[in-house]
């Protein structure tokens, strides 16, 4: 990405967050800014159990082999089992 692509994406985002009024989806911005500016101080795989690190790598190798489900199959399913 060109430096000019850069500002500009930067532009975009400031304009967006200027407009943002919901309290919630600010605080998820600061975090998420957070993050990548600093990643060492704030790594949610830290925060994890083994179990929940272990449901994770296995979600990787699933995705990895190919074993997705596409999100408009989930979303007809869900409607399917909620309509029951």
């Amino acid at each position: 990405m060109s430096r000019e692509e850069i500002q500009k994406l930067k532009s975009t985002i400031y304009e967006k967050v200027e407009n943002l009024n919901n309290e919630s989806a600010l605080q998820m911005v600061e975090e998420a800014v957070t993050a990548y500016s600093s990643p060492s101080k704030k790594d949610i795989l830290n925060k994890l159990t083994p179990e929940q690190l272990q449901r994770l790598q296995q979600s990787i190798t699933q995705s990895q082999n190919g074993e997705t489900i596409f999100n408009e199959e989930v979303k007809q399913k869900a409607k399917e089992w909620l309509s029951r």
